[in-house]
């Protein structure tokens, strides 16, 4: 083979092979986002806080500012004892390695919420970064 076509079948798998990069990477991001909004749907503030960074940006409907863990931990729960949640579904899934975010709806109280979830991920750990939750 030529040198030229030694190069251009290798730049072409390279670029092949880049969507699945990218697919391998939105599945881990789903799989993450899946198991964080099982435990935002479960309504325990305590199992949801296992989430949480050390400090944390939160807004709770336009109540907003940087908190610990155990201040944010107790934010949502009194969040959730004004709305039980029934459901949430991820809407949007973006960024790459380290910070990734997910807007999700959540049903709770009988009202609808826009959730927004940035996520810092190093190694494997993933630490809650942003809580905002807004009406929807």
């Amino acid at each position: 083979m030529t040198r030229k076509t030694t190069l251009f079948l290798l730049l072409t798998s390279v670029f092949l092979s880049f969507p699945l990069l990218a697919g391998a990477q939105d599945s881990e991001s789903k799989i993450l986002f899946t198991a964080l909004g099982n435990d935002l749907k479960s309504g325990d503030a305590a199992t949801f806080a296992q989430w949480f960074a050390e400090d944390m940006e939160v807004d709770i409907l336009g109540t907003a500012g940087v908190c610990s863990r155990s201040q944010a931990r107790q934010l949502m729960k009194n969040f959730f004892s004004r709305y039980t949640p029934k459901s949430f579904t991820i809407v949007h899934l973006s960024g790459s390695l380290p910070m990734r975010y997910c807007i999700g709806t959540l049903l709770a109280g009988g009202e609808r919420f826009r959730i927004i979830l940035f996520v810092k991920s190093q190694r494997e750990e993933h630490k809650l970064q942003q809580l905002r939750i807004e009406r929807d």
